[in-house]
């Protein structure tokens, strides 16, 4: 199966757990599957799937699983989830008497030939599984943050701040500076597809990827075209990357090649611009053409890059923040310092989605060039 299938068939069986879709459910399961729960035991075969299914959905009538993290390598799948209900018949919580109950777990899959050949569940019915698990992602967090450099930085000429908030602990939004042997500056910004673990794991690998070949002395359409190379002979499957690669010269000469993702845009005295070049995605084609593009900024000018966990953020009401709202905060306040108008932008965005989730890593950067060159 490919990876996409396999997203879809777990997508199939969440929709048919929620229903109650025994036969649906027992549909995904090979002739000698072997399945193991320590709710049910270890049971072998469609006719007990089907019996314990029945027996479950009985004893728990309002059923309910929610699907957080998966991981998908192959046909192996680990997939973490939160079931609640009300157990009737002491079938998770062991009383003789209705009683509610929620729990997290995490389901091991082995699949083959469209079909689940061996399942595996643990339930963290005392709380003491997930405890270990946000420790983990706590020091994960504390690692992915001092991969990344500090959010500000004055240079020859300009002045630069970004900042990323992930929606989870860990995510897959990332950035970093480079003081370059020509004494130009390079900067770049990306977003991995995805979020959680697998999509932070991958932003730290492109980091290294990125400090491994920016200081080669190409242009950033070079850095991208040899990245892209590097992430392609590791064939991470629908594991895809946007990113904004850029160098600015004391002079005020900024080039920049963009690989999918949002286009970046800028603020002066005469209003605002965007620098629509683009290219392809990371990691999807092993020939992907980078292409460059330069353009002269003045004193006082602002660039602005960010991902799309920004314009793309939703309100309560499920209205996008999008690029005018963007770019209005940026032309209202930019005449502050990077950090404080990224602040601004920050803010709008938290009083645009109050009483909404946050659904995607929030990162930002904001460099102004001043044109005060050493």
């Amino acid at each position: 199966m490919t990876h996409d299938e396999i997203i879809a068939f777990l997508d199939h069986r969440l929709q048919a757990s929620q229903a109650h879709d025994v036969a649906s459910l027992v549909a995904d399961y090979a002739d000698d599957c072997v399945v193991e729960s320590p709710v049910l035991g270890t049971i072998t075969g469609r006719a007990a799937v089907q019996a314990a299914f029945d027996r479950m959905f009985a004893a728990v009538p309002d059923w309910d699983i929610q699907m957080d993290s998966r991981i998908v390598m192959g046909d192996q799948v680990v997939q973490t989830f939160t079931v609640s209900g009300t157990d009737h018949g002491g079938f998770f919580t062991r009383q003789s008497f209705p009683k509610p109950f929620q729990a997290r777990g995490v389901l091991f899959l082995e699949l083959q030939n469209k079909t689940i050949l061996r399942e595996r569940r643990m339930y963290d019915f005392s709380g003491i599984l997930l405890q270990r698990v946000e420790d983990e992602l706590k020091t994960a967090a504390q690692i992915q943050q001092a991969l990344q450099p500090v959010g500000q930085y004055s240079g020859n000429g300009f002045e630069i701040a970004a900042v990323s908030i992930p929606c989870r602990q860990i995510g897959g939004d990332f950035f970093d500076f480079f003081d370059l042997p020509d004494e130009t500056f390079g900067l770049v910004l990306g977003d991995v597809a995805g979020k959680g673990p697998p999509a932070a794991l991958m932003a730290s690998m492109l980091l290294g990827l990125f400090a491994a070949h920016v200081y080669r002395g190409g242009t950033p359409a070079e850095t991208l075209g040899q990245v892209n190379q590097a992430l392609v002979r590791r064939a991470i499957e629908a594991r895809f990357a946007t990113a904004l690669c850029a160098t600015l010269t004391a002079d005020g000469r900024l080039t920049y090649s963009n690989a999918g993702h949002n286009h970046p845009f800028v603020v002066g005295r005469a209003g605002c611009r965007r620098l629509c070049s683009s290219g392809l995605i990371l990691g999807a084609f092993e020939q992907a053409k980078f292409g460059d593009e330069t353009v002269q900024l003045d004193p006082g000018d602002i660039v602005v890059v960010c991902s799309d966990g920004i314009t793309e953020a939703f309100s309560a009401d499920r209205e996008e923040f999008g690029d005018e709202r963007l770019m209005f905060c940026v032309e209202a306040h930019r005449e502050l310092d990077p950090s404080a108008l990224l602040e601004h932008v920050l803010n709008d965005v938290r009083q645009f989605t109050a009483g909404a989730a946050q659904s995607d890593d929030l990162t930002g950067l904001v460099l102004r060039y001043t044109g005060n060159a050493r």
